[in-house]
């Protein structure tokens, strides 16, 4: 008989093993079934992240056409050709004076510029501009002799922000040079007469505002 004394009831012997029960397994499932996702989630946008060679189709915008420059409004006869009067071989006199004869009805108002600061002073080049460089403009291409002074309104003009430009928000494009709108020899606008306010919509309905209007 040994001295080993019999183990009490209730003992580590007699513990049954621990099982989880079905909920609690569902729920672990879902939960590593969720992470599986992310890790594989993670991984495909790595795989395909901006720095990634692989192609992605884009929509390329086709190239918007060059605005057109339209025709600048013709000048007057009465002064063409010059060669009638200015002679090829006439040196101009540069003296800066008021114009007694022929152009004396012309309004010069266009700062200290007078005709040599725009016309040619080339005997052989009558029928053209010059910019300040000496080089040769034609009439059509006046703009550029404009933009020498003001230079600041070129990039409005070619953005169609100063000056009238019309076509499509992307495609052809028409805008107007500078002395379609400008008189070269007198560049500022006249006074403008103020019209009537509009009329407001429910004045319309009513058939009321045209009676004011007329009054004041």
């Amino acid at each position: 008989m040994s001295g080993e004394s019999p183990s009490e009831p209730g003992g580590p012997e007699d513990e049954e093993p621990y099982v989880a029960p079905p909920h609690q397994l569902a729920v672990w499932s879902v939960l590593g079934a969720a992470f599986l996702v992310a890790i594989a989630l993670f991984s495909i946008r790595g795989s395909f992240a901006p720095h990634s060679s692989r192609p992605y189709p884009s929509r390329v915008l086709p190239a918007e056409p060059v605005p057109v420059l339209l025709a600048a409004p013709e000048v007057d006869e009465e002064y063409l050709p010059c060669k009638d009067c200015h002679g090829r071989r006439d040196l101009p006199n540069r003296e800066v004076r008021e114009l007694e004869i022929e152009h004396d009805e012309m309004d010069f108002s266009h700062g200290d510029l007078w005709c040599y600061s725009c016309h040619s002073r080339n005997p052989e080049q009558r029928q053209s501009l010059e910019l300040a460089n000496g080089s040769r403009v034609e009439f059509e291409d006046a703009w550029r002799l404009c933009t020498q002074c003001h230079g600041k309104k070129l990039a409005d003009w070619r953005a169609g922000v100063h000056g009238k430009r019309t076509g499509h928000w992307w495609g052809e494009k028409e805008y107007r040079p500078c002395t379609a709108c400008h008189d070269p020899h007198r560049p500022p606008f006249e006074p403008i007469e103020p019209r009537p306010a509009p009329r407001r919509p429910e004045s319309i309905a009513l058939g009321t505002g045209a009676a004011e209007e007329a009054g004041s």
